[in-house]
C-alpha cells in the first residue's frame, strides 16, 4: 500500500476518493462501482487515483479502514481510557444508528462480500477484532469500577456486546426502527451487571 500523502492537499484528494468509494461501495457492494463511478463521485481523475492507490483492491482496503474509523468516531466511549460506562456506549451506538436512518453497520455491511478475497477478508476480520478488543477494554474498565460483574471475562463480554450490536443493527435496519438494537444491547449489558 502506498504511503499516505505528505501534503494537506494530497490528503484531501485521497480522502475525497476514499469517501466517495465508501459511499458507493456501501450502497452497491465492494465490487459494485466502477473506477469511473468513483472518480466521477469524487471529482478526481485517473492520474490522481493512481498517484494514491496501486489498484482497486487497495482502494477497497482503504474503504474498510475508513468505515472502521467512522464506527469508532461515533463510539467515543471506546476511545476514552477514562470511560467505564456501558450504558453511555449503548446510547452512542443507538444514536449513531438512528442518525444513519437505521442503515446497516458501516463495517458489517461488507461481511460476506470478501469471501473470495482473502486479503480483504483478513483486513475485515482484523478490524472487527480491534472493535471487539476496544469493547473488551471498556468492559475491563467497567469491571474495575464495579459496574460489571467481577467474574465477567472482558474478551467474552466484548464479543457478546459486538454480536448484540451487529444482530440488533441488522434487525433494526430490516424493521426501520431501533427497538431490536436497543433490546439486544440492553439484554447483553444486563447480563454483565452485578446483581
Amino acid at each position: 500500500m502506498k504511503a499516505l500523502p505528505a501534503t494537506e492537499r494530497g490528503r484531501r484528494t485521497r480522502a475525497a476518493i476514499v469517501g466517495a468509494a465508501a459511499g458507493l461501495m456501501r450502497q452497491h457492494g465492494l465490487a459494485g462501482p466502477s473506477l469511473d463511478d468513483v472518480l466521477a463521485a469524487s471529482g478526481t481523475g485517473k492520474s490522481q487515483f493512481y498517484h494514491y492507490f496501486d489498484s482497486r483492491r487497495e482502494l477497497a482496503e482503504a474503504v474498510l479502514h475508513h468505515q472502521f474509523d467512522r464506527v469508532m468516531e461515533t463510539q467515543s466511549a471506546l476511545r476514552d481510557p477514562d470511560h467505564a460506562d456501558l450504558g453511555a456506549w449503548r446510547d452512542q451506538v443507538v444514536a449513531a444508528h438512528r442518525e444513519s436512518g437505521y442503515g446497516m453497520c458501516p463495517l458489517g455491511v461488507f461481511a460476506g462480500q470478501v469471501d473470495d478475497e482473502p486479503e480483504l477478508g483478513g483486513i475485515l476480520a482484523e478490524l472487527f477484532g480491534r472493535w471487539e478488543a476496544s469493547l473488551a477494554d471498556l468492559v475491563a474498565r467497567a469491571r474495575a469500577e464495579g459496574r460489571v460483574r467481577a467474574d465477567a471475562e472482558p474478551e467474552d463480554a466484548g464479543r457478546l456486546l459486538l454480536a448484540a450490536l451487529q444482530g440488533g443493527a441488522m434487525l433494526a435496519h430490516v424493521h426501520r426502527r431501533p427497538t431490536a438494537l436497543e433490546r439486544s444491547l440492553d439484554t447483553a449489558i444486563a447480563a454483565l451487571i452485578p446483581r
